[in-house]
């Protein structure tokens, strides 16, 4: 019986020992992964839009099946110390993944980031900035379709603008 209430107590002890981060230090943890470099966005870039303002981009492309492992294990387990509660989108069936977060930063305006990673492709790519309440809502809105290797998240802005995050098998 003792050893039973030890564990519990431990259980518990480890649960709420592990500190949620917000949005902008979760970016900067993830920019800092091995094989995760901040780059300027390119034609490989996931997330297609220009709703996300003040953006920082960071990304790792072609990685090895030994990278991926560890950079992905590494980017989940900083993911799972921001709090659920600002998840507005996303799934991972462990080929693909996109999480979407968003915390609030004023009136009208909101904390984004986004991760999008692709055990196929080797990449790891993750987003920070801000948006609007209206962009929030279509993202948090926008259905997501995920099955083996692919996954997409399309949304109609309020602007009239397309906001995709697509990810599917390599070429």
């Amino acid at each position: 019986m003792k050893k039973i209430i030890f564990s519990l107590v431990a259980i518990i002890a480890a649960t709420f020992s592990v500190s949620a981060i917000n949005l902008k230090d979760a970016f900067t943890a993830l920019s800092n992964i091995q094989n995760v470099n901040v780059v300027t966005p390119d034609y490989n870039f996931p997330i297609t839009a220009d709703v996300v303002k003040e953006g920082q981009i960071s990304a790792a492309y072609n990685l090895n099946r030994q990278q991926i492992l560890e950079s992905g294990n590494a980017a989940l387990t900083i993911l799972n110390q921001v709090p659920l509660a600002y998840m507005i989108n996303g799934g991972n069936n462990n080929n693909v993944g996109a999480f979407i977060y968003t915390a609030p930063a004023g009136e009208n305006s909101n904390e984004i980031l986004i991760a999008v990673m692709n055990g196929s492709r080797g990449s790891l790519v993750f987003m920070y900035g801000t948006i609007d309440d209206a962009s929030r809502d279509a993202l948090q809105n926008a259905p997501l379709q995920m099955e083996g290797n692919f996954l997409s998240i399309e949304a109609s802005m309020p602007d009239g603008s397309e906001f995709n995050i697509i990810q599917s098998k390599a070429r």
